[in-house]
């Protein structure tokens, strides 16, 4: 289900029975599983260096594994992957893999059980 006003872009994958919530942005190079929540306002970014001009910008991919929840307003940088059944808290902002089964929250976001 994809609820109103989310941005997805062309090159996004995004498996089955998964929830989009309200204003959630998703960029190219992002791939989403199956059974996932993404709560509202979640942003994900494609590019670690946004400030390149030259011409030779590449998405960087972005792998969310099956059954993770993604709390409302939570940013994930560019070419990490979040392990299955995850769990990434509200506001957090994640700036590396999360293993399998973790739940992270924090800015920046860390273990948290």
């Amino acid at each position: 289900m994809i609820h109103a006003f989310v941005s997805i872009h062309d090159e996004v994958v995004i498996g089955k029975h998964c929830k989009i919530e309200d204003g959630a942005k998703l960029f190219n190079g992002v791939t989403i599983g199956d059974d996932v929540f993404v709560g509202p306002e979640v942003c994900f970014t494609n590019d670690r260096n946004p400030a390149l001009r030259d011409g030779t910008f590449k998405p960087t991919s972005t792998v969310v594994r099956n059954g993770v929840t993604i709390g409302a307003g939570a940013r994930l940088l560019a070419g990490i992957i979040v392990g299955e059944k995850a769990v990434i808290g509200m506001g957090a902002v994640v700036l590396e893999n999360v293993p399998n089964g973790e739940l992270w929250a924090g800015v920046p976001a860390r273990k948290i059980r």
